[in-house]
């Protein structure tokens, strides 16, 4: 179909009435005071605030939400006859293309003032996707758990924009081509649509959540769920029983904020939760009961009104923040400056740049509008294809910060083994050929999570006298669980209870990103792996940074600041050390300490050697960085290998770690 107008020709009285009524036609605040309902949680989850871990469904909600009121609109000009897809462009330009483009313009000025080489070349990549609204399908295609740190990606969230877009270049054709006239054909294809969205939803989390994640196809059940409210209405008349219902819409959508977290599968069948009460909300509350007053209140209503500029600027704040000030983790006072920046942003953004635009739009010519857009997204696709070509300038560095910032990027996939023998996430099994001695050697058996598996390079490069055997999973801790409700849990409460016992392992290795909450447990699982007579060698934290090391190399090389590696690190890890060695000692356990190994005092070593930095992002071991543990490792393996009487030490291993020095700075 040509961009142009599509008319429906004439409907007849009964029709009409039945699409008017079905299709909400009257400004309701309470719809931007569910907006502010959506975009709160998401800036307060994206800023760590406490209770908010679950903010990431607000996405979900914008996602109902938008899919209801373009829906309506679309096909209450289908019932008018006077449909024009040019024009449907025209104002989604007008809606969407001016902020967006203010904060492109902008966080690439940023970028290029303190993104490092590699991370300009990866940020130049997701500013063409962003301009071509295909920035999900980038961040798609890099998904990994040691991809870059979304905190060092300006332009993640632009992936839900490209999703509406991508959904809203087909819709409209859709139902031009279904049109008004046939409501049932229409009702009927947006339901299929939804539940065939839904249901793959469903299927693919376990086999690709990161396309689940993503993608239009897996996603367009949200916005669906929208259309189909918009097209059948809310059939109960009853105000108490709407009441009822909005209440139980926004239960659904706190519960899901309050106890969804990161490491969940997601969308999926959870997803219906939000969702579910984002269309109860949205149905109910046009009745003018409590809930739809709540959300109509003035400063529910003004959030909700800035929520689009508040969501485009609020995640380049927290990202650019993080960098400008080397920080993983918020405090209290950044949390309150992040947060209050980008309201302050979205505020002027929305007074002086969404404002025009939207009040004046029948001042705006279709022609003028679409060449304005051109002319935006060549500019961009221009820098961004200019910052590729110049390879993310590098001469704003010298080749010292160069060759440290390379690791950024670095590729640890295959060196860790994920996919096989470490799974990076709670979906999927670890490969039995990973458990499975090959030789007569004594099996040294590691156990954890990414701070266990980022081990396996050293031990591949120096096992010494033994096989090791390794079953490892990203966010999980080797721990006997009582509550085995997790494929992780399960996994190590097989592992040391049952597979353990029955291959008894010469060693096995315990290590992890060890957290307070672990303790306790930590405790049990000793003991009972004590009574089992199982041989443990439990190995402390890792140091931690509070940046990506080798950002904090670059840094500190080129300000001259030697202090600053020291100023950067985790305090925790320190405290998190000590109890945990008096936990082995009191057990006779023999106890790693990684913190003893590596620092002298609060200063640690940083470089496995120039200019090969130990870790590669806060804490994860490079290869030549696992090699040189490892080697560190070895004889606490050989003695508690002797102390069970399995085998001989070896008087020839020895740790030859020099402790860090102020110099270890290339």
């Amino acid at each position: 179909m040509a961009v142009g107008k599509y008319r429906t020709g004439a409907l007849n009285a009964e029709n009409t009435l039945q699409v008017q009524s079905a299709v909400a036609r009257n400004y309701r605040p309470d719809i931007d005071g569910l907006r502010a309902l959506a975009v709160l949680p998401v800036v307060l989850g994206h800023a760590s605030v406490r209770g908010f871990s679950g903010g990431f469904v607000g996405v979900d909600i914008f996602f109902v939400i938008s899919g209801y009121l373009i829906t309506g609109i679309l096909v209450r000009d289908l019932a008018a006859g006077r449909y024009s897809i040019a024009e449907f462009y025209r104002r989604r330009i007008l809606r969407i293309f001016p902020v967006l483009f203010a904060v492109l313009a902008t966080s690439t000025l940023v970028a290029i003032g303190y993104l490092l080489p590699t991370e300009l070349v990866r940020y130049a990549g997701s500013l063409g996707a962003t301009t071509l609204f295909s920035s999900n399908i980038l961040f798609y295609s890099e998904s990994g758990y040691f991809d870059a740190a979304s905190n060092t990606k300006p332009l993640l969230h632009t992936w839900s924009l490209a999703v509406e877009e991508q959904f809203y270049i087909l819709w409209p054709l859709l139902l031009a081509w279904i049109g008004a006239s046939r409501m049932t054909l229409l009702r009927l294809t947006v339901a299929a649509i939804c539940m065939a969205s839904f249901v793959a939803s469903i299927l693919f989390l376990n086999i690709n959540p990161s396309a689940t994640f993503y993608l239009l196809p897996t996603r367009a059940c949200e916005l669906a769920l929208g259309a189909m409210l918009a097209l059948t209405g809310n059939p109960i008349r009853n105000r108490w029983v709407n009441d009822l219902l909005g209440a139980l819409g926004l239960a659904a959508i706190l519960t899901s904020i309050w106890l969804y977290d990161e490491m969940m599968l997601f969308p999926g069948a959870a997803a219906a939760l939000p969702c579910g009460g984002a269309l109860l909300l949205l149905m109910t509350g046009a009745s003018g009961g409590w809930v739809s007053r709540l959300f109509s209140l003035s400063p529910a209503v003004f959030v909700g009104k800035i929520s689009y500029s508040l969501y485009m600027w609020h995640w380049p704040v927290i990202v650019f923040a993080k960098i400008a000030f080397l920080q993983n983790g918020l405090t209290p006072q950044m949390q309150v400056i992040e947060i209050g920046v980008s309201f302050l942003l979205a505020v002027l953004s929305w007074k002086f740049i969404e404002r025009p635009f939207r009040t004046n739009v029948a001042h705006w010519r279709t022609r003028d509008v679409f060449k304005g857009a051109l002319i935006a997204m060549a500019l961009m696709i221009g820098t961004a294809g200019a910052l590729l070509a110049l390879r993310g300038m590098p001469d704003r560095y010298s080749e010292e910060q160069q060759a440290v910032a390379n690791y950024l990027s670095m590729d640890v996939e295959l060196a860790y083994r994920r996919g096989t023998c470490f799974r990076a996430g709670p979906q999927g099994e670890i490969d039995p050929s990973c458990i499975t001695p090959k030789t007569r050697k004594p099996v040294v058996l590691l156990l954890g999570d990414s701070h266990a598996a980022h081990l396996w390079p050293g031990f591949a490069q120096n096992p010494g006298q033994y096989e090791v055997l390794q079953a490892t999973v990203a966010g999980c801790r080797p721990l006997i669980h009582p509550d085995p409700s997790t494929r992780c849990r399960r996994l190590f409460n097989d592992m040391l209870l049952k597979w353990a016992p029955e291959h008894r392992p010469a060693v096995i290795l315990l290590s992890a990103k060890w957290r307070p909450n672990d303790l306790v447990l930590l405790e049990k699982t000793l003991d009972k792996m004590a009574s089992r007579n199982l041989n443990i060698v439990l190995i402390g934290p890792i140091p931690q940074y509070t940046a990506a090391l080798p950002r904090l190399l670059a840094v500190a090389l080129g300000r001259g600041d030697r202090d600053l590696l020291r100023r950067s690190l985790r305090t925790q890890q320190f405290t998190m050390d000590r109890q945990l060695r008096e936990m082995a000692e009191r057990r006779g356990i023999i106890y790693v300490s990684l913190i003893d190994l590596l620092c002298r005092g609060q200063t640690c070593k940083t470089l496995a050697k120039p200019p090969i930095p130990m870790q590669f992002d806060h804490g994860h071991l490079t290869e030549e960085g696992s090699e040189l543990v490892v080697r560190n490792i070895l004889p606490y393996i050989d003695l508690a290998v002797e102390r069970n009487g399995i085998g001989r030490s070896n008087p020839n291993q020895k740790s030859i770690i020099p402790v860090a020095r102020e110099d270890s700075l290339p």
